[in-house]
């Protein structure tokens, strides 16, 4: 659940489905609080807590290549943009058929040896 800190009023959720090494996230934010950062701030936390995991090496998630604003999200939370994942997901508010999404992630650093 998101809440905002100063008077703990629900404001949307996320979820980090953990994978063996990996783990995907999705959040949702209701749509009287889009804007304020609630998003940002929550997904760019739980990225950064979840790579400080010795298990987890990758964080990933999509949104629809037509909703700007998700992908924005995910940049200022530390992810980078990989590709298009073509007929991906389906909205049901907006198509009944599988939409395209971006695919962004974020990765631990590999180690070097000497």
């Amino acid at each position: 659940m998101i809440v905002r800190k100063s008077d703990h009023e629900l404001v949307g959720m996320l979820e980090l489905r953990i994978d063996h090494w990996r783990a995907d996230l999705g959040y949702v934010i209701a749509q009287e609080y889009w804007g304020n950062g609630y998003a940002t701030e929550v997904t760019k936390s739980v990225v950064e807590w979840a790579l400080m995991q010795a298990d987890i090496f990758r964080v990933w998630a999509t949104c629809d290549v037509e909703n700007p604003a998700s992908a924005r999200v995910l940049e200022k939370a530390g992810m980078q943009r990989e590709g298009i994942l073509r007929r991906f997901t389906v909205h049901p508010n907006i198509s009944d058929e599988p939409r395209d999404s971006y695919c962004y992630s974020a990765v631990k650093e590999y180690e070097t040896t000497d």
